[in-house]
């Protein structure tokens, strides 16, 4: 039975954060792997015309996931995500930024702290994900980049992929 997903895209000002909750009509362990294997991350995680190519995905506590998104001009942004936990099935958080080739933090640019918790529910998977921000600039900065509007067409990707699995 197909069931209408959660998708709930929430801006806490006051609080520097958002909090992203979406429903998946796949079970967990598929949903774990698509967000945690480079060969099914890739698929999913940047908005079209992007593609995501992954440079390195050490998921571990003090692991690093390397990556740039390459637009249709050939143009590159590199990121990282620095995991500071990592509980199977269960959860991962870390530092998310830009950088630049080598994986040099770019201090311009904002950092996000991420904690993405993963749970059954009603027979797929719920992600819950909490994005906090140092300061109120560095949160408008990323939702006036389109975050919400990129995200959301990578989790619809994600949908996609997990459907025709």
């Amino acid at each position: 039975m197909i069931k209408s997903a959660i998708f709930n895209f929430d801006v806490q000002k006051e609080a520097r954060a958002i909090t992203v909750e979406r429903s998946f009509n796949a079970p967990l362990n598929s949903v774990w792997a698509a967000w945690t294997e480079a060969d099914i991350l890739c698929k999913w995680w940047a908005p079209k015309p992007y593609a995501c190519v992954i440079t390195g995905l050490d998921l571990r506590k003090g692991g690093r996931w390397t990556y740039f998104m390459q637009g249709p001009e050939g143009d590159r942004h590199h990121c990282f995500f620095d995991y500071t936990s990592v509980n199977p099935k269960t959860s991962f958080s870390g530092t998310d930024g830009f950088c630049d080739e080598q994986g040099v933090i770019n201090t311009e640019m904002p950092r996000m702290k991420w904690t993405s918790d993963f749970s059954e529910h009603l027979g797929g998977t719920l992600v819950r994900v909490r994005i906090d921000f140092d300061s109120a600039e560095d949160l408008q900065k990323i939702i006036s980049m389109g975050f919400k509007e990129g995200f959301t067409m990578g989790l619809e990707q994600l949908d996609a992929l997990l459907a025709a699995r």
